[in-house]
């Protein structure tokens, strides 16, 4: 079987359940899965690649500081007092 319905990619801890579930299945079923994980690339493809060309510089910009996974997991632990800036 194939895992996705729209898996997010750049989301930690939604991988970590996707996987966790298909992992599940694979162990019970004693057959492989395929999990399909959807991600965001903020570069360009390559150096002659303007992709501000087919999609909105405020979408980058967006990508880079509010939807970033790193950020975004930083939040989740602050939030949770598992992290702070003493320990970084």
């Amino acid at each position: 079987p194939r895992w996705s319905g729209g898996r997010y990619g750049n989301d930690i801890l939604a991988v970590y359940e996707g996987i966790s579930q298909a992992r599940k299945f694979a162990r019970a079923n004693s057959r492989p899965v395929l999990v399909e994980l959807m991600s965001y690339r903020i570069g360009h493809h390559s150096t002659s690649d303007d992709s501000t060309a087919y999609r909105p510089l405020e979408e980058i910009e967006s990508w880079r500081t509010t939807e970033h996974p790193i950020p975004r997991m930083r939040t989740y632990l602050e939030d949770r007092d598992m992290w702070d800036q003493e320990r970084e």
